[in-house]
């Protein structure tokens, strides 16, 4: 606000509420009219401004007049009769520079103290105050009590509806109204887990046991109607699940037995499917069971391909020698049944008739089933290379799914048992037939042996062909295993240790 507003609403301008720049050039009037010395606008207007440049001449004349409106100062000659070279005598708060008149010399006025750090101070000398005190005379500071000896702070009491126990779980805030065992459960598994962790020694059994139950109760909180259970307790608790379930994984691993044997749920000495990549492939061969796509094997062998090339996208790509490599002479009637049915969307004739550039074909029997992209592209590969293996190629399409079938549902050693009736379901065929095709496979030499009992087929897969067994257990193409197995053979022949044993 200008000077000149401020001193028409007050009467006078106050000093301490001044620009930064006024105080300057105030003080510099002021020590002028101390000194008794005169001055020049042009020495106002060399002071320097907040910026570091100097305020100039114009507003020095500006800043000047408003302090003589304002009547802090009085200038001789006024501002209007001097130019800026013209000296000019100043009077500040009404005193001027002339010699004082005898006699007992007034009372000195007080001048505001500026606000401003950067200029001098403004403050006249006043009457003597009294001296402080010495510090002989200062009175010692009492002796502050010691912790022990101050009165303890009394614990409060938990207000009115305030709930008191267990705050937090993990990522959870633990709201009032859950049931009292939930709670107790919640407590221990905390007090359970912290144990744990004071002990040192990592042990799995416990870990895996505390993640069981926390797994539980989370199910069983998440299971509460709303606002107890809402949809972060239910991913805490799917979770802690997994969680579970990896822990088991490291303890097979650490006791140096199969992973299925310790998934929740296994028997002991029952048997376990590989899981890793058998699980997809697994899932993919039950879901053509139940869905049946065509009556005939070759359509429901054409259907499996289709399945897992179209996942997901809803369009496998095919070639003529694709479909003559899957279904034969019998690649007419599959993609007629699979069209005819609506499983499958296609041109015949031009999936016939192409050769090298692949046909997209619309898959809307895949709508009920998912999969990753990685475990659809590994599981494809899977089933791509076990129905072309030399021993199997040439075999009818219920003997290939067959094969299918049983490699899918062996264990890491080999040892195979299925369902004759989801055999059934796969193949298209019946009990009696799925018994002919496990000794057809077996005097292929696929199998070492097969027998049903009380409606299971078991057999073995042989040792040659127990690398299609790996890859599922761990989720790795068939023919990296198998480069890696003809590099191993060619190491030991030449009597050095191959890279990837290093490694």
């Amino acid at each position: 606000m200008p000077l000149k507003t401020r001193a028409a609403r007050v009467g006078s301008m106050d000093v301490n509420r001044m620009a930064p720049v006024e105080l300057r050039v105030f003080a510099l009037f002021a020590a002028a009219a101390a000194a008794g010395e005169r001055i020049t606008i042009r020495e106002v207007a060399g002071l320097a401004g907040p910026n570091g440049r100097t305020i100039g001449s114009r507003s020095a004349m500006s800043i000047a007049g408003d302090l003589v409106d304002s009547g802090l100062l009085a200038l001789s000659p006024p501002l209007t009769a001097v130019g800026l070279d013209g000296p000019i005598e100043v009077s500040v708060a009404g005193r001027g520079t002339a010699e004082p008149a005898p006699g007992p010399t007034p009372p000195s006025p007080v001048l505001p103290r500026p606000s401003s750090p950067l200029l001098p101070e403004l403050r006249e000398p006043t009457a003597p105050a009294a001296a402080p005190p010495t510090r002989s005379a200062r009175t010692a500071p009492e002796p502050r009590l010691s912790k022990e000896a101050r009165r303890p702070r009394e614990p409060k009491g938990p207000r009115d509806g305030e709930q008191t126990g267990l705050k937090r779980f993990g990522v959870l805030t633990v709201p009032p109204g859950l049931p009292e065992p939930l709670l107790a459960e919640l407590t221990a598994i905390v007090e359970g887990f912290r144990a744990h962790q004071a002990g040192g020694a990592a042990d799995l059994t416990v870990v895996a046991e505390l993640t069981k139950r926390k797994a539980a109760a989370l199910t069983l909180w998440a299971d509460a109607p709303y606002p107890l259970g809402t949809g972060l307790v239910r991913a805490e608790a799917d979770r802690a699940r997994r969680a579970y379930e990896t822990t088991l994984q490291q303890l097979a691993q650490q006791r140096g037995i199969p992973w299925e044997s310790a998934r929740p749920g296994a028997e002991p000495g029952g048997h376990w499917a590989v899981s890793g990549l058998g699980e997809p492939v697994r899932g993919a061969l039950t879901y053509i069971g139940r869905t049946a796509p065509g009556t005939a094997p070759v359509s429901r062998l054409l259907a499996l391909v289709c399945l897992l090339r179209g996942v997901g996208s809803g369009v496998a790509n095919l070639t003529g020698p694709d479909l003559r490599g899957v279904c034969g002479k019998e690649a007419e009637l599959a993609v007629g049944e699979l069209t005819a049915s609506g499983w499958l969307t296609v041109d015949v004739e031009d999936l016939l008739a192409t050769e090298e550039d692949p046909v997209g074909c619309g898959v809307p029997g895949a709508e009920g089933f998912s999969l990753g992209k990685l475990p659809r592209t590994r599981s494809s590969g899977w089933v791509a290379r076990l129905i072309s293996h030399k021993k199997l190629r040439k075999q009818p399409a219920h003997v290939r799914l067959a094969a299918l079938g049983i490699t899918a549902h062996s264990d890491a050693n080999g040892a195979a048992r299925v369902e004759v009736a989801f055999l059934t379901g796969l193949t298209a065929t019946t009990a009696e037939q799925v018994t002919a095709d496990a000794e057809t496979l077996v005097a292929e030499g696929w199998l070492t042996e097969a027998r049903v009992e009380h409606g299971e087929l078991r057999g073995r897969i042989a040792p040659e062909h127990l690398i299609y067994v790996e890859a599922l257990r761990t989720n790795t193409p068939v023919q990296t295993l198998q480069a890696a197995a003809k590099a191993a053979a060619a190491a030991a022949e030449a009597g050095t240790v191959p890279d990837t044993a290093r490694a």
